[in-house]
């Protein structure tokens, strides 16, 4: 069974367009220094897990209103029990919307391939020169690309999304991220936010600048539909 450790019960934007319950899964092979999850990524074993069936049931009584399920962490495709999960959710008469940083290109394709999966929201970290910075670990690119690309060869409705962090990403890198997405589906840009992160001197940063984001559309939008989110 895959491990749980956070389960949000109702979220109205995690997945677009959609009534949803969100189950976070623990782990990652990236340390973003501005994580606002570090709890799933650092200290997970002190999480209290929850299992697969108490998601199951609570999704089950709430059928009428509840449309789908968002997978997110962490990273959930390290759990080698993903599709098994994923396919219980599916099964049960529900949608999946998967997150992932995009280095798991192998599962992601399987999840395709076997209808197991609805919805995915890849996060593009960086521009690819800067990638190994804003993941806090040395990066495979090619692994990233190969997943962009497996996402833009599907035919079901995905994402891409980037969270702009104040030094990392300007008007020279949004350029380089369009042009590599092109022929992407979407593209969304999210302001970073201080509150807890992997790195405890991000709190010191203020919040990206609304009027900076709506530049870095303009950029974007000529190559990808882009906007901020």
């Amino acid at each position: 069974m895959v491990l749980i450790k956070g389960f949000e019960k109702t979220t109205l934007i995690d997945f677009p367009g959609k009534i949803a319950a969100t189950v976070f899964l623990p782990g990652c092979n990236f340390r973003c220094p501005y994580c606002h999850n570090p709890e799933l990524v650092l200290d997970f074993k002190k999480l209290k897990s929850i299992s697969e069936t108490f998601v199951l049931d609570y999704l089950e009584q709430r059928k009428k209103w509840v449309d789908g399920v968002c997978i997110t962490g962490g990273e959930p495709t390290l759990h080698s029990d993903l599709p098994k999960f994923m396919k219980k959710i599916k099964d049960a008469g529900f949608l999946v919307k998967l997150d992932t940083n995009g280095t798991n290109p192998d599962m992601l394709e399987k999840l395709i391939a076997k209808n197991l999966v609805d919805y995915v929201a890849m996060d593009i970290k960086a521009p690819k020169y800067k990638y190994n910075d804003a993941a806090g670990v040395a990066v495979d690119i090619s692994i990233i690309e190969k997943s962009v690309n497996v996402l833009k060869k599907s035919s079901i409705d995905y994402e891409f999304r980037t969270t702009v962090f104040p030094g990392m990403v300007d008007e020279k890198d949004m350029l380089s991220i369009a042009k590599w997405l092109l022929g992407g589906n979407a593209y969304f840009l999210q302001a970073f936010k201080p509150s807890k992160h992997i790195d405890a001197n991000m709190k010191e940063i203020p919040m990206t600048d609304k009027d900076e984001l709506e530049k870095l559309v303009k950029i974007a939008e000529k190559y990808i539909d882009c906007e901020v989110r």
